[in-house]
């Protein structure tokens, strides 16, 4: 807890100049080359990458390569980009959809729970990060066993090689690595709301899900397709075409190295909310029961190696699902092999992931809008 965010206030400030370049010249240099820069942060990794054309390949990766090992965190860089990130938390404090997440993670998760807290951080944490936080946490995060280089597009393996060995082999610690090991986390089923004077109301749902594994990956993607990913899903069908009870309903799932969340999401109104819940657990209990149709999971298939192909054709796509790959996975992406896999995908085997991840009894809820009464929980159990 008490340095919650900080991965994301390292992330910011990666930008905010070097010993020989200021905050200006970083893009400005960038940008005079035709390139783009940025970087995210998740619940389990940070990436920073550039975009360019494959002739500015080289004085980009040394950019890079200069931010990551020669960036001086310079006080005032800090407290400016501090505000930055301050006025960032504001933002998602408006994003109700996001706020009714971050509570249902922390609900389902649990506090004390490294899962159950924000990316973003805490405003207590982001005003008192220093340069000396800054230091510690990548000396002991930020270390060549745990990092991934991924390189797409116009460019052989030999000048991608060469690249990396000029300018980030050997600058990164090396055998220090995190004190800890990621663990499964415990889950709880908890009812929590934020009431809101809004006009939407707006219902998260977490239950225990599939651990991030190869196995699992492509059958949980066909699987959140027929349930509540395509306009001919189940929840979409039932709850906003048939019923005309939301504007937004789809489900997710998110999985980390030893934990995972199915979710389902609703976006509704205060005076819908009762009905689109008894709903979704009509939709829940109807497939516990009767299954999907071979017609549904051959639909899912088609639209997941669909979205597959159609990435693939991108190359910042291809660098984002390369570099997770070799990081989660520790294998190469084969874009013919992931076809392969999701096209052999049984109905039995979606089933017994949904039967896995569907199970409302161990549901959390998180509701954002105006008031409403009870304990939204006793509607779905």
């Amino acid at each position: 807890p008490e340095n919650n965010g900080i991965s994301h206030f390292i992330e910011h400030n990666m930008f905010k100049g070097t010993k020989t370049r200021s905050a200006f010249d970083i893009v400005h240099e960038i940008e005079s080359l035709g390139a783009a820069t940025n970087a995210y942060t998740s619940k389990q990794n940070t990436c920073y990458y550039i975009r360019s054309t494959d002739d500015k390949a080289e004085k980009c990766t040394e950019i890079l390569s200069d931010i990551m090992f020669n960036s001086t965190y310079k006080q005032e860089e800090l407290d400016k980009e501090r505000k930055v990130i301050l006025e960032e938390i504001s933002m998602s404090e408006d994003d109700n959809e996001g706020v009714a997440y971050d509570l249902v993670m922390q609900a389902f998760y649990g506090e004390n729970s490294p899962l159950g807290r924000t990316i973003i951080g805490t405003r207590e944490n982001v005003e008192k990060f220093q340069k000396a936080d800054i230091l510690k946490y990548i000396a002991l995060n930020y270390s060549a066993e745990d990092i991934i280089i991924s390189i797409a597009g116009s460019i052989s393996l030999d000048k991608a090689e060469d690249l990396v060995k000029k300018y980030f082999v050997g600058r990164f610690s090396s055998g220090l690595g995190r004190g800890w090991q990621d663990r499964p986390q415990d889950t709880y089923s908890k009812y929590v709301s934020k009431f809101k004077d809004i006009e939407q109301a707006n219902i998260y749902m977490a239950m225990p899900g599939s651990k991030n594994t190869y196995e699992d990956k492509q059958a949980l993607a066909v699987l959140n397709e027929v349930l509540g990913g395509g306009m001919s899903s189940r929840l979409f069908q039932e709850i906003r075409e048939k019923s005309g009870l939301a504007y937004t309903v789809y489900s997710s799932y998110t999985s980390f190295s030893n934990n995972g969340a199915s979710e389902i999401y609703i976006g509704t109104n205060k005076d819908s909310v009762k009905k689109s819940l008894e709903l979704t657990k009509k939709v829940i209990d109807e497939i516990r029961k009767n299954g999907f149709t071979q017609t549904e999971i051959d639909k899912g298939i088609n639209s997941v190696l669909t979205r597959y192909v159609f990435a693939f054709e991108n190359t910042m796509n291809k660098m984002r699902l390369i570099g997770p790959y070799a990081l989660n996975y520790g294998i190469p992406f084969d874009l013919d092999d992931e076809i392969d896999k999701i096209k052999s995908l049984s109905l039995d085997k979606i089933m017994e992931l949904f039967n896995k991840n569907f199970d409302l009894s161990k549901a959390s809820i998180a509701y954002v809008g105006r008031e409403v009464d009870g304990n939204l929980l006793d509607i779905i159990k």
